[in-house]
C-alpha cells in the first residue's frame, strides 16, 4: 500500500541522529581520585585530561537507544499516511471561457501544471472534469490523464462575454460531489465564489489598445465610408501601428498615439470596387480587437408591387423610398411584398403576403370615438398612437386567428393574420382621411412589416456581425433541402438544418458565409466589441490553494495505526537510557578512599 508523508519537515529529526553520534565522540574529562598505592595506575584506562574532545566511538546500549528514540520520534513527526486502495478523487476545472481570459492562457497552464502535480500522489485515482463557465458551454476534458488535460486546455480558445459562472460551478460541485475539488480558474479574483469552490486568478493589469466598434455609412451619397473607434484602455499613454487591407491592396503603416483611457475614430472611403477591408492593429497581448474585418452591408432585395390603389399611389412611393434595397417586380421576378388597398362596398381577395389599406370614396364625417389601447405584439411594440384621428367607416371584417394590433373602443383599427403561407397586415380605418401618415408610428409599423418579410425570404444578404453573435438566417427546408454550409478563414463545416437555429456568427474575426447548395445565403464579416473583456485594469491573481494538498491527503488517507505503539516504544527507550545513564555504580568498581 503506497505511503506518504503529511509532514515532510518531520524528516529534520533526522538531524538527531548526528547530534548523538557527535555527543557521544565526546568524552568528560577525568577526575582525580588519590591513592596510596602506585601498581593501580598501570591497571588505570587511560583517559582525557584536557577537557572534552573526540575520541573512538564507544558501542553502548545509551547510544543504541538514543538512535533508535530519533528514528521513532521521526517516524511521528513525518505523519506518514496509507493510502487507500479504493480512493478516487474528483476534481471539476470551471474555466472562465470569457475572452479576456486569452491573454493569460500560458500563465493558466503553467499554473495548472503545478496544481496536477502537487495533486498526483494524493488518491489511488484522480477524475478530472473541466468545464467552461457560460451557460452554453462544454465539457473541454474528462479522465484521469494531466497531460491530456493539459493538452486540451492548450488547444482552447475563450471568446465569450462577462457573465456569472454560478450555474457552471453548480454543475461542477454536482460532477464532483461533496467531498471532491471544485476549482474556478479565471482573471480577475472573486472571493465570495458559491458552492465551496477554490480560487485560482492568473490575471494582472496589462495595457490594450484595440478597436471598440464600427459602422459602415454612405456620406456623401455614393461614397461609402467605413468608421472605426480605437480605444486606450490602460492608464498610460500608448502607441500602435495600424493599416488597411482590400483584397491584394495595403495602406501605409500609420502611427496612433492615444492618451489614457480615450477614444479615437478612424474613417475612409472603401477603396475602388472593395466590397469588404480589414483594419489591422499594432497586435498585443489580447489579440480579438486587434483585428477588425468590416463589409458593405447589403440587405436582402425586396421586390414590392402595388394594386388596386391608384389614390394612394403618391403615398405608396413615399413609402417605398424610405426602405433600402426595394425594386420592383417583373415577369421573371414576382413581388414578395404587395401594397393593396381594400373597398368595403367592392371587397376582393388579397396577396398571401400584403400590407392591406382600408380604402373607400365616400368616407363619413363622423370620427371614431373612445381610448386607442395597444396590443402586445413586436410589430407595434413602443409606438405611440394616441395622437391618431380616424373617421368611421365600414371596415375590414377580421377572421378567426387574427391578432389585432390597436384598438379604438370595439374596433381593432390594425390587426395582423398570419397564416399556412400568409403574412397580412391590415389597416381597418380609412388612411387618407386620417393623420396616420403624419404619425411616425404609421411609418415605423410599415418599415418593421416589410423588414419581417426581408427577414422570411430565401436570398442572399451582406451583414457585419459581433464575435459569436446569433444568426437569424432564412432557409430552405424540407426534406429535399441541403445542410447550411459555413466558410470561415479558410475552414469549411456543415450545420444540419436541425440545428440552423442555432448558428451563429465565428469566434474569431473573420470573413464567412453560409450557403445552401449552390445559393449563397449570407456573406459577413464578424468582429470583437466587447469593451468590458478588453479593459484589464481589474484584471488580478490570487488564489485560494495553497493547503488544498493537505487537505485532499488528509481525505483520501488513512493515519498510521500502530502510533500509539510507537510513542510508548519511545518513552520506554528514553526512560531506559536515562536509566542507564544515571544508575549507580556497582560496588565492586567503586575505590576505596585512601586512609
Amino acid at each position: 500500500m503506497p505511503v506518504t508523508f503529511a509532514n515532510i519537515a518531520g524528516f529534520w529529526a533526522l538531524l538527531g541522529i548526528p547530534a548523538v553520534l557527535l555527543i557521544h565522540f565526546l568524552q568528560r574529562q577525568s577526575r582525580e581520585l588519590p591513592v596510596s598505592t602506585l601498581f593501580l595506575l598501570d591497571q588505570l584506562q587511560r583517559e582525557s585530561v584536557r577537557g572534552r574532545k573526540f575520541d573512538r566511538l564507544k558501542n553502548s546500549l545509551p547510544l543504541w537507544l538514543q538512535l533508535i528514540s530519533v528514528l521513532f520520534l521521526t517516524w511521528l513527526l513525518v505523519q506518514p499516511r496509507w493510502l487507500r486502495s479504493d480512493s478516487v478523487q474528483r476534481i471539476s476545472i470551471v474555466l472562465d471561457s470569457s475572452a479576456s481570459m486569452r491573454a493569460f492562457q500560458s500563465e493558466m497552464v503553467s499554473e495548472l501544471e503545478k496544481l496536477l502535480a502537487s495533486l498526483g500522489g494524493s488518491a489511488s485515482r484522480i477524475e478530472y472534469k473541466v468545464l467552461e463557465s457560460h451557460l452554453e458551454g462544454q465539457t473541454l476534458y474528462q479522465g484521469s490523464s494531466p497531460p491530456d488535460l493539459i493538452g486540451r486546455i492548450k488547444r482552447w480558445k475563450p471568446f465569450r462575454t462577462a457573465h456569472d459562472p454560478g450555474p457552471a460551478l453548480r454543475v461542477g460541485r454536482s460532477l464532483a460531489g461533496p467531498k471532491g475539488l471544485l476549482i474556478f480558474v479565471t482573471d480577475h479574483a472573486d472571493p465570495e465564489l458559491p458552492y465551496d469552490a477554490r480560487l485560482l486568478s492568473v490575471g494582472e493589469p496589462i495595457p490594450n489598445v484595440g478597436f471598440a466598434g464600427m459602422e459602415v455609412t454612405t456620406d456623401p451619397p455614393g461614397t461609402v465610408v467605413w468608421r472605426a473607434m480605437v480605444r486606450n484602455y490602460a492608464s498610460t499613454s500608448q502607441s500602435r501601428d495600424w493599416f488597411l487591407t482590400a483584397g491584394k491592396q495595403r495602406t501605409a503603416t500609420r502611427s496612433l498615439a492615444l492618451q489614457p483611457g480615450e477614444t479615437r475614430s478612424l474613417q475612409g472611403k472603401f477603396p475602388g470596387q472593395a466590397k469588404a477591408v480589414t483594419l489591422r492593429m499594432q497586435p498585443d497581448r489580447f489579440d480579438q480587437d486587434d483585428i477588425l474585418p468590416v463589409v458593405i452591408p447589403q440587405p436582402k432585395e425586396l421586390r414590392i408591387g402595388t394594386e388596386r390603389a391608384a389614390n394612394l399611389n403618391d403615398s405608396f412611393q413615399h413609402i417605398l423610398s424610405s426602405l433600402k434595397n426595394v425594386k420592383r417586380p417583373d415577369s421573371s421576378n414576382p413581388p414578395d411584398l404587395v401594397f393593396s388597398s381594400y373597398n368595403p362596398l367592392d371587397p376582393s381577395g388579397q396577396q398571401d403576403v400584403a400590407i392591406v389599406f382600408l380604402n373607400q370614396k365616400d368616407v363619413s364625417r363622423h370620427f371614431l370615438k373612445g381610448p386607442i389601447v395597444s396590443g402586445n405584439h413586436p410589430l407595434i411594440s413602443g409606438l405611440n398612437w394616441q395622437g391618431l384621428i380616424a373617421r368611421n367607416s365600414p371596415g375590414i371584417p377580421m377572421e378567426e386567428g387574427d391578432q389585432g394590433l390597436l384598438w379604438q373602443g370595439d374596433r381593432s383599427l390594425i390587426f395582423v393574420r398570419e397564416q399556412e403561407g400568409k403574412l397580412q397586415l391590415f389597416f381597418n380605418f380609412d388612411v387618407t382621411s386620417s393623420n396616420a401618415e403624419g404619425l411616425p408610428a404609421y411609418i415605423v409599423l410599415i418599415h418593421r412589416f416589410a423588414e419581417m418579410v426581408r427577414d422570411r425570404k430565401v436570398a442572399s444578404e451582406t451583414r457585419n456581425f459581433e464575435l459569436h453573435q446569433a444568426i437569424v438566417l432564412a432557409r430552405h427546408n424540407g426534406e429535399s433541402a441541403d445542410d447550411l454550409a459555413v466558410v470561415s478563414g479558410g475552414n469549411s463545416r456543415t450545420i444540419p438544418l436541425s440545428r440552423g437555429n442555432l448558428l451563429k456568427a465565428p469566434d474569431e474575426p473573420a470573413f464567412f458565409t453560409v450557403a445552401q447548395g449552390k445559393e449563397t445565403l449570407l456573406r459577413g464579416a464578424a468582429h470583437f466589441a466587447d469593451t468590458r473583456e478588453a479593459d484589464f485594469s481589474g484584471a488580478s491573481s490570487s488564489s485560494s490553494l495553497p493547503g488544498i494538498e493537505a487537505a485532499v491527503l488528509q481525505q483520501q488517507t488513512e493515519p498510521d495505526r500502530w502510533w500509539q505503539l510507537w510513542v510508548l516504544v519511545l518513552l520506554l527507550c528514553s526512560l531506559l537510557t536515562w536509566y542507564l545513564i544515571h544508575r549507580p555504580l556497582p560496588e565492586s568498581e567503586v575505590l576505596p578512599t585512601p586512609m
